[in-house]
């Protein structure tokens, strides 16, 4: 563990990256078309979109069939895999013909079985490929639970080799859960440091508007595969989306013992009053892929319609330099995109939709998926 004056060293280095991240005019954004993406609207650079809404067991005790609910992807094997924030001890696996473009129906596998070990609020998903081997992370949200409680299931990090993931049944050669609690310290340390507003959202069912810290939706490995760079879709900081850097995950992972991770860096990106709600490395383009959404927040009016009607998505290209502003590459305005990734090393990306819950009042849909295609960033000439 850092002593206390590297500590001091790490909190000053990454406040001062807070404020360079922050100074206006550190890089202009180049102009690029920008798409509109719509529910049903198939016209490029859209492919193909299609309702993958399944229902599975959202664990292996609670049996009542929940409908999928699309919050992380990962392309493997010529399938989509999906989690959902619903369902704590699965993944969803999607077949996925490139040549024909053609989507299969996603079937639930199986990859926790013990229920002191489930991944409650499963917001992000990513692959490590580093050295010819592929390992499967998946994160909870580090949230608070919808009335405010702290859970320890939503602290969990989830860790497999990928290489009998297709085999029925599963039988991974090291499944680990273990705490994420040292990152959400750390963060609580820098936040308070910086005096960043916790985040607080509305509970229909206590009719009040409940303390849930913060939520992390997006992970994604550098391309040296060793530190994780991991995404806020709230709290907001200066109306702009929170990053930070976490290293030791591999160490953590191999030594079970989440004392390793430690979060190494935290900046800004400007994405519109946006917070993200998913990120994935890009090989094509080499650069990030990230999409962003509001979030619902508090109700602060009991005569507004809830959820306000001014929930919007959009897609960005962004380099991974902290002075290179992102690119708006699509507007999503009818749809809430919760997760992007590239398809292997086809032209095409994914874009998936979760449409909430009966308790948000948006039932009419659950998980849309929208294949695109994305080449390079489609910048306007001069």
């Amino acid at each position: 563990m850092p002593n206390s004056s590297q500590c001091a060293s790490r909190f000053l280095f990454v406040l001062v990256c807070l404020i360079l991240a922050g100074v206006p005019g550190r890089g202009q954004t180049p102009e690029s078309i920008v798409y509109d993406i719509r529910f049903g609207i198939i016209e490029p650079p859209i492919i193909v979109q299609q309702d993958i809404t399944v229902r599975a067991a959202t664990s292996n005790q609670r049996l009542e069939q929940m409908p999928l609910e699309c919050s992380g992807l990962a392309w493997y094997g010529g399938n989509l895999l999906i989690s959902s924030d619903r369902h704590e001890h699965l993944v969803f696996i999607c077949p996925i013909d490139l040549d024909i473009m053609t989507v299969g129906t996603p079937t639930p596998k199986i990859l926790i079985r013990n229920e002191q070990y489930l991944l409650s609020d499963i917001e992000s998903m990513t692959i490590r490929r580093h050295n010819g081997k592929d390992t499967l992370v998946l994160m909870s949200s580090l949230s608070n639970a919808p009335d405010g409680q702290p859970l320890p299931q939503r602290r969990h990090l989830f860790w497999t080799d990928l290489t009998s993931l297709l085999s029925d049944p599963f039988e991974g050669s090291i499944v680990n859960v273990f705490s994420a609690e040292p990152i959400r310290r750390q963060l609580e340390g820098l936040f308070e440091m910086i005096d960043v507003s916790p985040y607080y959202a509305w509970y229909a069912l206590q009719n009040d508007n409940t303390y849930r810290w913060g939520n992390v939706e997006g992970i994604s490995f550098t391309p040296a595969g060793q530190t994780l760079l991991c995404g806020m879709r709230n709290p907001l900081y200066n109306e702009q989306a929170v990053l930070f850097a976490v290293a030791g995950v591999p160490e953590a992972t191999r030594m079970l013992r989440s004392e390793t991770l430690t979060v190494t860096d935290l900046f800004l990106l400007d994405l519109g009053n946006r917070g993200i709600s998913d990120l994935a490395w890009d090989p094509i383009t080499q650069g990030y892929l990230i999409t962003a959404a509001k979030s619902n927040g508090p109700r602060q009016d009991p005569d507004e319609p809830y959820p306000p009607n001014t929930l919007d998505s959009a897609l960005f290209w962004w380099s991974g330099h902290k002075a290179d502003p992102p690119i708006l590459i699509a507007r999503i305005v009818d749809m809430t995109i919760e997760a992007v990734c590239r398809l292997g090393e086809s032209p095409y990306i994914a874009l998936g939709s979760d449409e909430g819950d009966v308790s948000e009042g948006r039932a009419y849909r659950q998980s849309i998926l929208t294949i695109l295609e994305f080449r390079s960033v489609p910048l306007k000439s001069e």
